[in-house]
């Protein structure tokens, strides 16, 4: 884009080479398409509730070791992993929901069969 702008001639020029950086950015952010930025929207979501959740674990568990109770400690370990598989399912059922929606967004934007087909697992090759 750089030497882009130095080849201008004209204001108009510089507005049209920052236009399209723009749209590329906005493309490459996946920030065109609703339904994709729903879907990561929610995938941001669910990241964020596992990191407040392991950050709430992290922080209990260090009262619960000081107070060393073991039958406290083997439920608590229960529950944690129980939590942990719960968010791995969410996040990876909002994932593969994703694919879909790429996918179908592929045919307008083509740079998005890419990571469609990564995010369901196929190989193209």
């Amino acid at each position: 884009m750089h030497d882009r702008l130095q080849s201008t001639r004209s204001v108009d020029e510089v507005i049209q080479h920052h236009d399209f950086f723009l749209d590329k950015c906005l493309r490459g952010c996946l920030l065109l398409l609703p339904d994709v930025l729903k879907k990561m929207e929610k995938l941001k979501s669910v990241c964020l509730q596992y990191a407040a959740a392991t950050q709430w674990l992290i922080s209990s568990s260090i009262d619960i070791n000081s107070q060393s109770h073991p039958q406290k400690t083997m439920i608590r370990d229960t529950t944690v992993t129980e939590s942990i598989f719960n968010f791995e399912r969410e996040f990876n059922s909002e994932l593969q929901s994703l694919g879909p929606v790429l996918s179908k967004g592929s045919q307008a934007e083509p740079y998005l069969t890419h990571l469609s087909q990564w995010i369901l697992g196929v190989s193209k090759e």
